[in-house]
């Protein structure tokens, strides 16, 4: 397995060239890219979460410069209400951002339900009728669609999550495995989510959570939104890797084992002052666990 950290952090603060020097300067040559890390068109207006209007060649050439590879490229339109509404929209941006993988050299679109579906069982009629043209355009291309759990909608249960990905019905379209975010909603990431969808994994975020103490010296820099489930009224906290309640070690000895995944991508939640330290930590923790 290989290295990869998230852009979506970074990227609030830093333009491309930036964060990839950091990721050079960190030992790390590949990075997970967000429509904000791609510079825009000249003379274009862009929509945040989108790709559209966004210098894809350039952003391939600073990239190709600085020897870092596109491990996958997110898609976080599910997040925004408004673009949810239009599933046509969504589905045309989806596919633009197929094409934006195919560009950069990646394998792989992370996306997301959200605000697409938000109850705990997911319409998979609604579903296939938004994702089955972005599938047929992502098998021509040899990209897998990676939908990522999230605490707050449909995919936030293992079982749920595994019953999405079957009714889809095509070996491109698979799961983004976030083992914290199950814990955030209050299952058992590893061992239960991950033996329930090992043979859907087809790529894996890195991080770690815990619940909010603020007298045991939590931040606010690392503070995350709420839980659900049975851990509903409480905060997520998320500390550097190996330092709070999610068992990574374990997940990542099977990660070796299984063969489900050639990324484990870091996502530290966190501010810039702070994504600094939480990376080049995290990337000593990953390294040392004969992850290259």
């Amino acid at each position: 397995m290989k290295i990869a950290v998230s852009g979506e952090t970074p990227g609030r603060d830093y333009n491309l060239t930036q964060i990839a020097e950091y990721l050079n300067q960190y030992g790390v040559s590949a990075i997970e890219i967000w429509p904000e890390n791609i510079p825009a068109l000249e003379g274009k207006e862009t929509v945040k979460r989108l790709y559209k209007n966004r210098n894809i060649s350039a952003a391939a050439n600073i990239l190709r410069t600085k020897n870092i590879e596109t491990a996958c490229v997110a898609f976080g339109a599910a997040f925004d209400k408004e673009l949810c509404s239009d599933t046509y929209l969504y589905t045309r941006e989806l596919i633009r951002s197929i094409e934006t993988a195919v560009e950069l050299g990646a394998s792989f679109v992370n996306h997301y339900l959200y605000y697409l579906s938000m109850t705990d069982k997911a319409d998979v009629e609604k579903m296939k009728k938004i994702y089955s043209p972005a599938i047929e355009v992502a098998e021509k291309n040899s990209i897998y669609l990676v939908l990522e759990n999230e605490a707050h909608d449909s995919t936030k249960n293992p079982i749920e999550m595994r019953h999405i990905v079957e009714a889809m019905g095509s070996s491109n379209f698979k799961t983004n495995f976030d083992v914290t975010n199950y814990y955030q909603a209050s299952y058992e990431g590893f061992p239960y989510a991950y033996e329930v969808l090992k043979e859907y994994i087809a790529y894996v975020h890195i991080k770690d959570g815990c619940l909010n103490f603020p007298e045991h010296g939590h931040r606010m820099e690392t503070l995350g939104e709420g839980m659900s489930g049975f851990l509903s009224g409480e905060k997520i906290q998320y500390p550097v890797i190996g330092t709070g309640a999610v068992n990574l070690d374990g997940l990542i000895k099977v990660l070796h084992r299984d063969h489900v995944t050639h990324w484990c991508t870091l996502e530290p939640h966190t501010t810039r002052e702070y994504w600094h330290q939480y990376v080049k930590l995290e990337i000593e923790y990953l390294k040392n666990r004969n992850i290259n």
